[in-house]
């Protein structure tokens, strides 16, 4: 089975160290855990750019939002993005309409929070899984019109040149989420006067990761080949727009996804499950994720089977 439906990434980065990784694991299997994840606070902020005051770390987004909002957060949430999701189940959401063209403007995710008290504006950028952005630009517009927390969920990005992590010294209400790849794939929050929380990431978990932060060149290779990946990917269903009527619309990718609409999507995903590869679909829309060479291949074989 090939799963080109996000819930996979397509790079093992422990691979590149797996002796290590396997002797950290192993050597802290039964140590107490540094509940603060200092260390990996650190490394995350040196391969960043940011201070390490401003990082924290937890084992999944339920961790983090809990540890900066509690239980229940009233949220803006746009519509067409995983921001939804991974933020459903502590938030009463407020769902903003995106336009035709899946752009949404900054002055009405403001507006709804304004109008309706939210504590926090959620938003993934580049937008997954419609792999469209909003520029750094907005975003800091965006914090400038409420006063809730504007938390920008940059963990699709493939492109650090777009992310608004530079702004958070200077932006009280900016807090930008990461999910790394890696180590149980923790989350990390950076932002202005975060509250200290447990991280929940086991000790062994958090040696692991701090191999990979130690010898961050693996995640500078995956980085280049999720860019490549991607592009690749985008540049041959651009084709297939152009061959098939039946892949109606085809948006521009920023993301580590191609998104595009497809007539009856429903069916013809259907019929990739039966070929043995799974991608996102949802309301007459696919969202394929960049993949390894041959999973590239695959998916683009049976997109043209399907399509037809």
């Amino acid at each position: 089975m090939i799963y080109l439906d996000g819930t996979r990434f397509f790079f093992d980065i422990e691979g590149c160290f797996s002796n290590l990784c396997e002797k950290a694991r192993e050597e802290n299997k039964d140590a107490e855990p540094d509940k603060n994840a200092e260390e990996l606070c650190k490394g995350f902020a040196k391969f960043f750019g940011t201070k390490p005051e401003f990082v924290r770390a937890g084992k999944d987004y339920k961790t983090v939002l809990c540890g900066i909002f509690g239980e229940r957060t009233k949220a803006v949430v746009p519509e067409f993005d995983i921001s939804a999701e991974n933020f459903a189940f502590g938030t009463e959401p407020i769902f903003v309409k995106k336009s035709p063209d899946m752009k949404i403007k900054t002055e009405n995710l403001a507006a709804e929070a304004n109008e309706n008290g939210a504590e926090a504006v959620f938003l993934s950028n580049p937008c997954c899984p419609t792999g469209l952005e909003i520029s750094p630009e907005e975003i800091k517009k965006l914090c400038s019109l409420t006063d809730a927390k504007i938390i920008v969920d940059e963990s699709f990005c493939v492109d650090e040149s777009v992310s608004v992590l530079g702004f958070v010294p200077e932006t009280e209400n900016l807090i930008v989420f990461k999910k790394m790849r890696f180590g149980g794939e923790p989350v990390f929050a950076c932002g202005k006067n975060l509250p200290e929380f447990d991280c929940k990431i086991s000790a062994s978990e958090q040696a692991v990761e701090n191999v990979i932060f130690d010898r961050n060149s693996a995640l500078k290779t995956a980085q280049r080949k999720l860019t490549d990946s991607r592009d690749s990917l985008y540049i041959r269903i651009k084709k297939l727009a152009i061959k098939f009527d039946s892949l109606e619309r085809l948006y521009r990718a920023k993301g580590n996804c191609v998104f595009f609409k497809v007539k009856d999507a429903e069916d013809r995903a259907k019929k990739l499950l039966d070929m043995g590869i799974s991608v996102l679909c949802k309301d007459g829309y696919f969202c394929v994720f960049a993949g390894e060479k041959d999973e590239n291949e695959a998916v683009l074989k049976a997109l043209e089977e399907i399509l037809k």
